[in-house]
């Protein structure tokens, strides 16, 4: 039996060897006639020795500590406690324990007879304690792999699902812990029948073990358990679950889709657009399209979406909300699809006042887009009797849209605009008739002038003169010019 103690400053070891050593062959007697002078060619226990030395990452902590001389008749067992100089607090918590069994071989050679590993410290970080029985690996020593994780190459406990001592081991470490119900009658009577299970073991396997003993640490006959502790380390560590990004350079990120633009070319095809005037959509279609009319105006659409509003186009232009979500599915930069939403916009329902509003963001940057909303809200007097304080409830957000637009123009607008109001005289600015004023500026020649006379046109009250309702909205229009 091995056993280890555990102090304060070091770490205490001594222990037992079982099993049978493979004697040599005659052919490695021939072959080697040293081997008939060795501990492996006698018949009764020879007198062996076991090194011990701690390893961390594959280097090792300490020198080795071996046994004293010891001759063995029965059994090898050597009942001597291995003092390493190492402190717990120098103890890594990768720290492992080798053990290396040596035979003599001549005068001043030495052979090993077998290895073994064990780690230092659980899988929960606490030091181990109690009786171990290690797997000794046979001709070889105890190695170590110098990776991260400090893989072993002899290790002293397998994880096999057959190995019957490993999981005996595990339940009578919880029932010494206390996780276990105590009965003593019936631990006395279990554990004879663990000790009969892995004497079984080990004669029927190929392997020798050697049984150790950690030792418990007492202080003021109170039982303690050694844990691995590091300064700051319960502080939390911040670390990516996710891997990081890698820019991986692509060549034909901004080159164009042939696949996509030759879907694109047949669907909005002028082909399709004697087919496309009667189509219907089905009931399923029909609500989803009504689901995208209703969609907020800061919602971009789908590509399927798209090619759903322009399919059912004919179908749609009787709402008049819908209109927006057309405009938006239109690729403008083809002339032959620009031509079809141009000529379709004529014949759309009239939209609301409160919608045209949104032609005029930067989203929107045809100027045939721009002039049929001005020419809306050119319009929104004659239609919906709106007066210039119910216009001023959207003048913030028409002046907003100038900053979209040209300003050498929209200045030049300014001085048309000026020109016309002083060629008309007081006394006739009430003379101008209301339909004069509604006409539509879809004929215009830029949406600069029609933005600017929409919001000096829609006024009902004939008392109030151009100038004076040029001069109200130029206050707004001129902080956002000198920006």
């Amino acid at each position: 039996m091995v056993g280890i103690q555990t102090f304060v400053t070091e770490v205490v070891l001594d222990g037992t060897l079982e099993g049978e050593r493979r004697h040599p062959s005659y052919k490695e007697l021939l072959e080697d006639p040293m081997l008939k002078f060795s501990g492996a060619y006698i018949d009764g226990c020879s007198d062996l020795y076991v090194t011990c030395q701690i390893f961390s990452d594959g280097r090792p902590l300490s020198l080795a500590i071996s046994t004293s001389y010891k001759p063995f008749s029965t059994r090898w067992n050597w009942n001597e406690w291995l003092n390493l100089p190492v402190k717990f607090s120098d103890l890594p918590r990768n720290a492992m324990l080798a053990l290396t069994i040596w035979d003599i071989y001549g005068t001043n050679k030495s052979v090993p007879v077998g290895g073994t590993t064990l780690p230092l410290f659980g899988k929960r970080g606490t030091f181990r304690q109690g009786m171990h029985d290690l797997k000794v690996w046979p001709d070889v020593e105890a190695e170590i792999e110098g990776d991260q994780h400090t893989m072993s190459k002899t290790p002293g406990k397998t994880k096999d699902k057959d190995d019957q001592m490993t999981r005996l081991a595990k339940l009578s470490k919880k029932h010494r812990d206390g996780h276990m119900l105590k009965v003593d009658w019936l631990d006395r009577l279990t554990f004879r029948e663990i000790e009969m299970i892995n004497e079984k073991q080990k004669r029927d396997s190929n392997f020798m073990y050697l049984m150790i003993e950690f030792p418990v640490v007492y202080f003021e006959d109170i039982e303690y358990t050694v844990v691995y502790f590091e300064k700051d380390g319960d502080e939390p560590f911040t670390y990516r679950t996710q891997a990081e990004i890698v820019t991986v350079p692509d060549p034909e990120i901004l080159m164009e889709n042939l696949v996509e633009s030759k879907h694109h070319k047949l669907a909005r095809s002028l082909r399709s657009g004697p087919a496309d005037r009667d189509m219907k959509p089905d009931a399923k279609t029909r609500d989803f399209l009504h689901t995208i009319v209703s969609y907020p105006p800061t919602k971009q659409l789908t590509s399927e979406e798209e090619d759903l509003v322009w399919k059912f186009r004919f179908y749609l232009s009787t709402q008049k909300k819908a209109l927006t979500k057309f405009l938006k599915c239109v690729n403008w930069s083809v002339p032959q699809e620009a031509k079809q939403a141009v000529e379709l916009l004529s014949k759309w329902n009239p939209m609301d006042v409160e919608d045209a509003i949104e032609l005029l963001s930067p989203a929107f940057t045809h100027p045939s887009v721009r002039k049929y909303a001005v020419s809306r809200l050119r319009q929104a007097d004659d239609e919906y009797h709106i007066e210039i304080k119910d216009l001023q409830l959207y003048l913030l957000q028409l002046v907003q849209a100038l900053r979209y637009e040209n300003y050498e123009e929209i200045i030049t607008g300014i001085d048309d605009i000026k020109s016309r109001r002083d060629s008309v005289g007081p006394g006739e600015a009430g003379d101008v008739p209301d339909r004069d004023r509604s006409l539509s500026t879809l004929s215009r020649a830029s949406s600069h002038d029609s933005i600017l006379d929409a919001l000096g046109g829609a006024s009902t009250k004939p008392t109030e003169s151009p100038e004076t309702r040029f001069e109200k909205e130029y206050m707004y229009v001129k902080p956002e010019l000198n920006r």
